[in-house]
């Protein structure tokens, strides 16, 4: 990602285009073996939080976001959002060659995610949270 632009602050990515920024955050599994990618358009500048926080523009995430603006990439094109369209690992996390292979997979679905930002399309594995 940061030969796209983007600064890295794993598991948080920005980069900042046409006065905007775009986030990519790398979402894990909350019981493991899996992860996903969300990310989201903010307008650039800093950010006060609805409670109140400043929020320095290097330092938003994804997180920071309505939830309305934001979009996951899933292994699957089901669009359902469940642990099984999740990018899955466990069955062989000691496998470095399977690693990679998966690793290539998510590599290969990226510009899926660059679309959504330049263009707002929705490739068959981007799930928005707003339909």
């Amino acid at each position: 990602m940061s030969a796209r632009g983007f600064a890295v602050r794993y598991p948080h990515f920005q980069r900042k285009r046409g006065g905007h920024l775009e986030l990519v955050s790398l979402q894990h599994d909350k019981w493991g073996g899996g992860f996903f990618l969300e990310f989201a358009k903010h307008d650039a500048g800093d950010l006060e939080t609805s409670w109140g926080e400043h929020v320095p523009e290097a330092e938003i995430e994804v997180a920071y976001t309505d939830p309305a603006t934001r979009a996951r990439l899933l292994a699957t094109s089901r669009h359902s959002n469940t642990p099984k369209d999740y990018f899955r690992y466990e069955s062989f996390a000691n496998d470095r060659a399977q690693c990679d292979a998966l690793i290539s997979e998510v590599v290969g679905l990226l510009p899926q995610v660059f679309e959504w930002f330049e263009k707002g399309s929705v490739g068959p594995n981007i799930s928005p949270f707003s339909h």
